[in-house]
C-alpha cells in the first residue's frame, strides 16, 4: 500500500508542478493521464468500503458495502499526511504543515486548474488533520488513558 501513496504523491508532484523530476509533467490531453486519473477517482471513491464476501444465505460472492472502523480511517488520515499511524500529535502537526505549505492553493494563481487541485489537496489535509486532533482529544480525555 506505501507503494500506491508513493506513487499518489509523485502523481500530484507532477500536478502541482513540484521538484520531482521523474515525471515530465500533466498534460491534459493525455488520454492516459486522464484515465489514470479517473481510476485513481474510482478507487479513492471505493476505499471507504468492504471488499466483496460470501452471502451466508445462498453461498454466491455479493458486493456488501460495509463503512470503515475507526482505526482504518485513521490510518487514511496518518498517510494523507504522510506520518506513520498512531505518531505523535507534533509530527503531525509538522507534516501537516509542511504539507500546507507546499500544496497552498496561491502558489498556483497562475494556472486555475493546478489552483483547483491544490484546493482539493489542502481540503483533504485540512479534514485529516482536524479528525486525528479530535481523535488525540478524545483519546486524551478517556479514562484508559491515565
Amino acid at each position: 500500500m506505501d507503494k500506491f501513496f508513493d506513487k499518489l504523491g509523485d502523481l500530484l508532484e507532477a500536478l502541482l508542478g513540484g521538484d520531482s523530476t521523474r515525471g515530465s509533467g500533466y498534460d491534459p490531453r493525455d488520454p492516459d493521464m486522464r484515465e489514470a486519473l479517473a481510476e485513481l477517482d474510482a478507487y479513492l471513491e471505493s476505499a471507504g468500503f468492504g471488499e466483496k464476501r460470501r452471502d451466508r444465505h445462498s453461498g454466491d460472492e455479493r458486493s456488501r458495502f460495509e463503512p470503515e472502523t475507526v482505526d482504518e480511517k485513521l490510518r487514511r488520515d496518518y498517510a494523507t499526511l504522510e506520518v506513520a499511524f498512531a505518531a505523535p500529535l507534533a509530527d503531525v502537526r509538522k507534516s501537516y504543515k509542511r504539507l500546507l505549505h507546499k500544496y497552498h492553493p496561491d502558489r498556483f494563481s497562475g494556472d486555475a486548474e493546478k489552483q483547483s487541485l491544490a484546493t482539493e489537496v489542502t481540503q483533504r489535509l485540512n479534514e485529516a488533520f482536524d479528525r486525528i486532533e479530535k481523535w488525540w482529544a478524545k483519546a486524551k480525555r478517556s479514562p484508559l488513558s491515565d
